[in-house]
């Protein structure tokens, strides 16, 4: 799969960069919304859980202020959740260009994901000026800050090449992965702080795979904390074995893909 991706690099990455910058066409602000959709979003949570959470996290991130804390973990989540939306309709989106090219599908499931992965980079972007006008940072940690936010991507990837695979012999899969990231938001502590959920549910957070690359983004950027290796090897684990999933539901259902579309 790595090498399929490879040799297709150039195309996946002038394809994602083509639908960032077109991706708004037709409105008034055009590409601006791309920069003015993380600010709205970041301005909605703020006003509204930061008044809930009268301005400061607690918990282990006690003194972080609540608005650093959330979009910590909201924006990344956001971007998961893309990734694994537009995967999943990734196949069926460009049945015409699969009917006539011989390109391989997890390249245009690979150039969503990167499509996403451009929103979160220009997200992120902000809420470091953000971070920086409220007096937190910079940190040396916030260089490796990268490293979770890319494998988080990937493991996107690898349950949106599988979910997108499926989606196109069962149409009901869309509504499916809607439904399950609307619970899934609430599975992971990003608008919360864990000890305010009873013990039973805290013990869940482990088996989540979204849960290790949330804490570690917010050890990293909140805390100036490095993650242990457990915590590396975890989600080097969920990412491949993402991908190792979607190659191999791929792989089964291939033959049929083209002529069910």
């Amino acid at each position: 799969m790595f090498a399929t991706l490879y040799n297709h690099r150039f195309y996946i990455l002038r394809t994602a960069w083509r639908d960032v910058r077109h991706r708004h066409v037709g409105s008034a602000a055009g590409a601006a919304w791309n920069i003015l959709r993380p600010i709205a979003l970041i301005a909605v949570f703020t006003v509204i859980f930061g008044q809930i959470m009268t301005g400061r996290a607690v918990g282990e991130f006690s003194g972080i202020r609540f608005t650093l804390y959330l979009c910590a973990a909201l924006l990344p989540w956001t971007a998961f959740a893309e990734v694994l939306s537009r995967g999943t309709h990734a196949l069926v989106g460009s049945a015409a260009y699969l009917r006539k090219l011989a390109i391989d599908e997890e390249v245009f499931v690979a150039q969503s994901t990167l499509s996403a992965g451009f929103s979160l980079i220009v997200s992120m972007v902000l809420l470091v000026i953000l971070s920086l006008i409220l007096g937190h940072g910079p940190l040396a940690t916030w260089l490796l800050v990268p490293v979770p936010l890319a494998l988080l991507l990937v493991m996107g990837m690898g349950f949106g090449m599988a979910l997108g695979t499926l989606f196109v012999f069962l149409r009901d899969i869309r509504q499916l992965v809607e439904i399950g990231l609307h619970v899934g938001f609430w599975t992971v502590p990003i608008v919360y702080d864990p000890a305010i959920v009873p013990a039973w549910f805290r013990a869940t957070f482990p088996f989540n795979p979204v849960y290790p690359f949330i804490q570690a983004i917010r050890d990293l950027f909140l805390q100036g904390h490095v993650p242990t290796w457990d915590a590396w090897a975890i989600m080097l684990a969920w990412a491949f074995g993402a991908c190792l999933l979607g190659r191999f539901v791929l792989a089964r259902l291939r033959p049929e893909i083209r002529d069910n579309l």
